[in-house]
């Protein structure tokens, strides 16, 4: 809560924002978001549906994680084995978001 509060005053003292030339809005990053795997079970069937909690606004990401998630969860019993399963297909499937978004952004007609 502290830090908080240090951050906040400081930001606060940091003096007005540099004003942008022209009126388009550019965003030049995304916070990172907690999100949640929400799953359905079955108990002879095991996993059978999964959702992200919120959805990343990207379908095939968000349907990669939860296909790796229905991969590590019969497998996987501790948090750190769960951890090890998910973290090659989770970094797969931010790269290809990457790309994804790259993509788009270099295909985008130029503001003008």
């Amino acid at each position: 809560m502290i830090a908080f509060l240090v951050t906040a005053a400081l930001l606060a003292q940091a003096g007005p924002a540099p004003s942008v030339p022209n009126d388009d809005i550019v965003v030049t990053g995304e916070r990172p978001r907690n999100f949640r795997i929400v799953t359905k079970r079955d108990r002879r069937a095991g996993v059978t549906g999964c959702t992200l909690k919120p959805p990343s606004g990207d379908p095939l990401f968000d349907t990669g994680i939860c296909q790796a998630y229905i991969v590590c969860a019969p497998t996987a019993r501790t948090a750190g084995e769960m951890e090890a399963c998910m973290r090659p297909p989770l970094e797969r499937e931010v790269k290809a978001w990457q790309d994804r978004r790259k993509a788009a952004i270099a295909t985008r007609p130029p503001a003008g």
